[in-house]
């Protein structure tokens, strides 16, 4: 997606959103679309050296965040989920819990941990959203593998009603500022987002460019920035190498972004690219709200393309991203 059908996807969601009223489901669905193009536009933004509108859309960012994780409907309550799989089954077990709680409620994130002291289990913290009288038990978590459920006080993520445009003004000013033509291709976008991703960081990464992205579609920049910036910021973990690959072959253009980091535990490589998935210890400026590597999936198979992982823990990962030419 263009840079100009990016800001206007922005401008119709927040306009989407100030007529949804009351209506839960198609609030979230907007703020959930708002909030990848604003996370996108930052990374652009920030990998360009323009420092305001970063910041401007790191703040639009954090308001969306609260709202996103906030119970949208009316009388739901918010409750963070605590559970624990076998890494060997893991991955049928989570399925299947986040179906039953679909089933009731609202499934917003979820967050993966390794147990260091429970060798072969991996724990999870779900953030959901329920219909519920106060005091009332979940029924549908009854039968299953739940560890503790805590309830969030909806004071918490309650924002001001004034908020959200506050923080659109800000951002919409910056971009009414934005210079024509701001971004480069492929490579010099994804280049400059993981040299800002190192800066921020503070870890030392050497990075490559094979084949060339001459007349490569502007639509590919967006998914090409998340991996650099995911292979910098969840890859490598001091120091090392990112590559990005473009070969073109007869009727296809594979895009391959490699790094000889810590790799991908092999329970967790089926569900990195599950909406709200994140690995990340703590929020920041990079990542953390299970925002990017779910818009890079979304993003290539509305383009006609696939994306394969391969990985080895402590010796990397690439991600390749297979396109009609």
């Amino acid at each position: 997606m263009s840079t100009d059908s990016q800001i206007q996807q922005i401008l119709i969601a927040i306009e989407g959103l100030r007529e949804a009223g009351d209506d839960g489901p198609r609030k979230r669905k907007l703020i959930d679309t708002l909030f990848r193009h604003v996370h996108n536009l930052k990374a652009k933004a920030s990998a360009n050296g323009l420092n305001n509108l970063a910041a401007a859309a790191h703040e639009f960012e954090n308001v969306l965040h609260s709202l996103r994780t906030s119970p949208l409907t009316a009388g739901a309550r918010l409750f963070v989920v605590q559970t624990s799989f076998d890494v060997a089954d893991f991955d049928r077990e989570f399925q299947s819990l986040k179906e039953t709680l679909s089933s009731a409620g609202e499934v917003i994130s979820t967050s993966p941990r390794i147990d260091k002291e429970r060798v072969g289990k991996v724990n999870f913290r779900i953030l959901y959203a329920r219909k519920a009288e106060a005091g009332e038990t979940i029924e549908e978590l009854s039968n299953t593998s739940v560890i503790a459920i805590e309830e969030i006080s909806s004071q918490h993520t309650a924002l001001p009603g004034n908020t959200l445009e506050n923080a659109f003004a800000k951002f919409e000013a910056e971009l009414v500022n934005l210079p024509a033509a701001p971004f480069g291709g492929v490579f010099q976008q994804a280049l400059q987002a993981g040299r800002a991703a190192a800066l921020a960081t503070g870890k030392k990464v050497d990075f490559e460019t094979r084949g060339s992205d001459q007349e490569l579609d502007e639509a590919l920049c967006d998914p090409v920035v998340h991996l650099v910036r995911n292979a910098v910021d969840h890859g490598i973990e001091t120091r090392g190498k990112v590559i990005i690959e473009i070969a073109r072959h007869d009727d296809r253009i594979t895009i391959t972004v490699t790094d000889d980091g810590r790799g991908i535990d092999p329970s967790m490589i089926d569900q990195i690219f599950q909406p709200g998935f994140s690995t990340a210890a703590e929020v920041s400026n990079i990542s953390g709200r299970g925002v990017g590597l779910d818009v890079v999936k979304t993003s290539i198979e509305a383009l006609g393309g696939s994306v394969r992982v391969r990985s080895k823990p402590g010796q990397g990962s690439s991600f390749e991203l297979s396109l009609p030419a």
